[in-house]
């Protein structure tokens, strides 16, 4: 499964001679803001960062490398998922001409899975944002919060077509994936991979023909308490 999709729109970006250069660009002040289809569970959610210009000139920031920004995805004061792990920032100088306003700087899609590809575990999180400027070192916190599966006897009152999160083990039963949790098993439209061990967490949707009840299996990734075994 993918990482997260970066979707990056930098404006203003040309530095232009009519820009007032600053050490101290107090009157530029960063803004997050949180964006989710579903609050469950491997559903992704955007994080979009803007930059509001409270003067009524061109501000220019600069920064020392080409990333503008790093985010980081905190539970328990513990980062799960780092923008910039496996990334290796470039030391090239930027700058940015900030116009009067609001700025769209960017955009970044998290898909809900930890660094080494495990399902966040359920609770609250902190989406910290950190301006990397070399004057501009805005951190800015966003609260967060997953719930728990949803128990997988639920999937048999629900709305065929209905996405939702569940979690449990792995059976299977003349050739046929299976998920059981302590309520109960629904019948999977494919396998968790090769002999899955331990709890995993799947998003998908019920697919209901007559009385044959299968759960359309979209992203499914380990839970949280079921790391990664270590390579021998």
């Amino acid at each position: 499964m993918n990482r997260a999709g970066f979707v990056a729109a930098v404006a203003a970006a040309a530095a232009s001679p009519s820009a007032h250069h600053t050490s101290e660009p107090a009157e530029v002040v960063a803004e997050v803001t949180l964006q989710r289809d579903a609050p469950d569970l491997l559903a992704p959610f955007v994080v979009a960062i803007a930059v509001d210009n409270m003067t009524s000139h061109v501000v220019r920031l600069e920064f020392p490398t080409a990333d503008l920004f790093r985010i980081d995805v905190i539970h328990d004061d513990s980062p799960v998922w780092s923008s910039l792990t496996l990334h290796k920032p470039i030391p090239i100088n930027r700058q940015l001409d900030i116009p009067p306003g609001r700025t769209r700087l960017a955009s970044m899609t998290i898909d809900g899975e930890t660094d080494d590809h495990r399902a966040y575990e359920p609770g609250r999180y902190i989406v910290r944002v950190a301006m990397l400027g070399t004057a501009f070192g805005a951190v800015i916190d966003k609260q967060i919060d997953f719930p728990v599966p949803t128990p997988i006897i639920e999937t048999s009152r629900v709305k065929p077509g209905t996405v939702m999160t569940i979690a449990g083990q792995q059976t299977m039963i003349g050739g046929i994936a299976f998920l059981h949790d302590s309520s109960g098993s629904v019948k999977m439209s494919r396998s968790l991979g090769l002999r899955p061990t331990g709890t995993f967490v799947v998003r998908g949707f019920l697919d209901a023909a007559g009385d044959d009840r299968i759960f359309d299996v979209g992203r499914f990734a380990p839970a949280f308490d079921n790391p990664p075994t270590p390579a021998p």
